[in-house]
């Protein structure tokens, strides 16, 4: 969507994200550094060449002056680095890109923190990814462990597999998921699962229906790629994707209201319809128009030294 070049750059900042990915379990450092190829210094990168910068956390320094617009993710929102940053963007950077959406939603100046969650835009993914559809049910995986009674972050286990048993025969639906077997945290095993993201969307888009409700954390971010890849998606009135995305007859306040809701979408065409059509709609502007509006005024306002 944003046409861009991807830089890998050396180890930066430490802070909590950074901690936790690689410091939590030995021997995470020497596993990542023996994966990673293609380095490339920032003093390689040619910044003079772009409109825009984003870097997944603050890990630049930028001097001042320069002409570009500097923005930045903070990759996990229990991170201080996010919190901190919903106050106003560090380092010298010009734009905090908030992907709970927990900041304001409309850009008056920089530097600022803005609401701005993860892209997404059904007219490029879809093209890649358009298996024929199979009437089943993907499961987001911290469903499946919430009906297993399994902590949140937990692993898949032995109990989520007779959960996710047990939810088929109450839904009289196949269902598929993602599921964390072979891996440790953050999904990174050794060997990685090169491909992964493919396989996942591609696996993904064969399902008619997403299902993302129970005890989830974040901003909910499964269900973006769901309605991405054309599923008909029932989430949680709690996530802040699945308010902006989901119609309204498929926002559940909690896992008791979902039989009813599944069964009510099954039953009728017309309503799945319906459905697809407002998730469509809402992804495009909420998920693609208005962020991708947002940092064209943002380059506008560094140009105009506002």
């Amino acid at each position: 969507m944003l046409q861009a070049d991807w830089y890998i750059i050396p180890p930066a900042v430490e802070g909590d994200y950074y901690r936790d990915l690689v410091r939590r379990e030995p021997d995470r450092a020497q596993l990542l550094q023996r994966h990673t190829k293609n380095l490339t210094p920032v003093d390689g990168i040619p910044f003079e060449n772009y409109d825009l910068v984003i870097s997944f956390d603050a890990i630049l320094e930028i001097p001042p002056g320069l002409p570009n617009i500097f923005a930045y993710y903070a990759q996990e929102h229990w991170d201080s680095l996010y919190v901190r940053s919903l106050q106003r963007p560090i380092n010298g950077y010009d734009l905090f890109l908030a992907h709970m959406v927990d900041a304001p939603a409309n850009l008056q100046k920089l530097p600022q923190s803005v609401a701005f969650p993860y892209l997404h835009d059904p007219e490029i993914i879809r093209p890649l990814f358009s298996p024929p559809r199979q009437e089943i049910a993907w499961l987001d995986w911290r469903t499946a462990t919430t009906l297993a009674n399994q902590p949140r972050d937990s692993s898949w286990s032995s109990e989520t597999d007779a959960a996710l048993l047990r939810a088929q025969e109450t839904f009289g639906l196949p269902l598929r998921s993602g599921s964390t077997k072979n891996s440790k945290s953050y999904f990174i095993a050794d060997e990685p699962s090169w491909g992964d993201a493919a396989n996942y969307t591609r696996s993904l888009a064969e399902c008619r229906y997403y299902i993302g409700v129970g005890r989830l954390g974040g901003a909910g971010q499964g269900l973006g790629e769901a309605a991405a890849v054309g599923c008909l998606c029932i989430g949680q009135s709690a996530q802040a994707y699945h308010r902006l995305i989901c119609h309204p007859s498929c926002l559940c306040d909690d896992l008791f209201d979902l039989p009813a809701t599944l069964r009510r979408l099954r039953q009728s065409p017309d309503l799945q319809r319906e459905v697809l059509d407002h998730q469509d709609r809402h992804l495009c502007l909420h998920f693609r128009d208005r962020p991708l509006a947002a940092l064209a005024r943002a380059i506008a306002l560094k140009k105009a030294g506002r």
